[in-house]
């Protein structure tokens, strides 16, 4: 009977060190899928960019988009958006190309 908790226990351990590992690449992912809706669609157009990041992701995720609810994706997807800021604000390069903007560049033509 040691010997079956033992076994439970370590398959419960492996599998949740799976799920985090495959979560922080999910969280990675979702860092890259935030800017390229931002790139696509611009300030200004958060639940449409919601909808595309949530389309991407049940698309490349089609299991943990259907395990997860849509609640907890889009709190994902809110700290990814704090992170992809983060990077936006430390990084003039990385601001360049999710804003596709140059520094003193005008938009008038």
């Amino acid at each position: 009977m040691n010997t079956t908790y033992i076994v439970i226990a370590v398959l419960v351990a492996v599998f949740l060190v799976v799920l985090t590992i495959y979560l922080m690449g999910f969280k990675n992912w979702l860092v890259w899928a935030v800017s390229e809706a931002e790139k696509v669609l611009g300030s200004g157009t958060g639940q449409l960019k919601l909808r595309l990041v949530y389309d991407m992701a049940v698309a490349r995720f089609p299991i943990l988009a259907k395990i997860m609810p849509f609640k907890v994706f889009s709190n994902m997807v809110d700290a990814a958006l704090k992170i992809m800021n983060e990077m936006i604000k430390s990084n003039s390069a990385i601001a360049e190309t999710i804003t596709n903007k140059i520094e003193g560049e005008d938009d008038e033509i």
